[in-house]
């Protein structure tokens, strides 16, 4: 029993702490925009959640894969070997971390205050089938590891580096997964509806690349912050490695809307960049991995409407804000190299 009782302590530990964690959601475009969707409907509550339904989904999916986790996987091997515990008792220590999670105590209480007990319950039922899933999956795949190593042709193999490390911290952030998630979505109803709207196509892209806009706050900061001491010893340029930074937000971001609209995804890619430049370089902020990024509000902001406008109007105007949106890009390039000096020598 008393075994039981200092596993359950060191339980609550550990579910407090990566709670706390994820505070860094409170500071991400993508939620500042789902607020905002749902403040037009802010005298009809009901209205405004069915109205970002789809958008509460994209931003809760990734949360509940990271949150259903088996908390016992997020110590040491080493460790959990050593505990004598049986087969029945590894089992019940899983289920009562799901039963103790935070995140779904929390969903259930807010959906059922606001919109009733039925739709609490459902969301109660998503995250245990997920849950189950992410369990399932953890336990086959526990014996089939395979290092998985992104290799960056044709570059020198400090750049190269650079790229290969920049796109597994990207890829290690729940920002991406939200932007996967809405460019699948589109992807597929652009291809299995007969007529899409072609309206909706630049909006959707817009979206994806509001959903990756905090990351290009923090693209030294994305590892923790131990990225910007290593960058500082590189023998090259600073503005070499923020092109090859930016060039890796880009070419996922662009690959995320090839299906919906290139144009939208390259314009807004490019503004938030520009105005991410200076929280990027500047700031130092522990950005833990598997997590939504946190940014500064005032950047966040102006990424949203400026990016927004450059997207819309490359979208429906055409190549003059596409070319307005490069040459921002491009002053903050030499903006970019004016501070990294200032920073590397600091």
């Amino acid at each position: 029993m008393a075994q039981t009782l200092a596993l359950l302590s060191l339980l609550k530990k550990l579910i407090s702490k990566e709670l706390s964690s994820f505070s860094s959601i409170g500071l991400n475009n993508f939620l500042f925009c789902v607020i905002f969707l749902m403040s037009g409907d802010v005298g009809k509550p009901q209205n405004a959640f069915w109205t970002t339904l789809f958008f509460q989904l994209v931003l809760l999916a990734p949360l509940f894969v990271t949150f259903s986790i088996d908390t016992q996987r997020r110590w040491p091997r080493e460790r959990i070997a050593a505990w004598p515990l049986t087969g029945t008792q590894r089992i019940f220590l899983s289920s009562i971390s799901f039963a103790l999670n935070p995140l779904f105590i929390v969903l259930f209480i807010a959906y059922l205050f606001w919109m009733g007990l039925a739709i609490g319950l459902f969301f109660l039922l998503v995250g245990m089938i997920v849950h189950l899933a992410v369990y399932t999956i953890s336990r086959l795949s526990s014996r089939v590891r395979a290092p998985v190593v992104l290799r960056i042709p044709n570059l020198p193999k400090t750049l190269g580096g650079v790229a290969s490390q920049s796109f597994r911290e990207l890829t290690s952030t729940l920002d991406f997964w939200a932007a996967i998630t809405l460019a699948l979505s589109g992807t597929l109803y652009r291809l299995c509806v007969h007529t899409p709207d072609q309206d909706a196509l630049p909006i959707l892209a817009l979206f994806v690349g509001i959903a990756m806009s905090t990351t290009a706050q923090r693209m030294l900061s994305l590892d923790s912050g131990r990225a910007s001491l290593r960058y500082r010893l590189l023998p090259f340029a600073g503005w070499k490695l923020l092109i090859m930074l930016d060039g890796t937000f880009l070419l996922v971001l662009l690959i995320l809307v090839s299906f919906l609209n290139l144009r939208t995804g390259i314009a807004f890619g490019l503004v938030a960049l520009g105005v991410g430049r200076y929280p990027s370089v500047r700031q130092r902020v522990n950005q833990r991995r598997w997590r939504f990024v946190g940014g500064d509000v005032r950047f966040g902001i102006a990424q949203v409407v400026l990016g927004g406008i450059a997207a819309i109007g490359a979208a429906r105007i055409g190549i003059s804000f596409l070319a307005g949106s490069a040459m921002f890009y491009v002053a903050s390039i030499f903006w970019g190299e004016s501070l990294w000096k200032r920073f590397a020598v600091a």
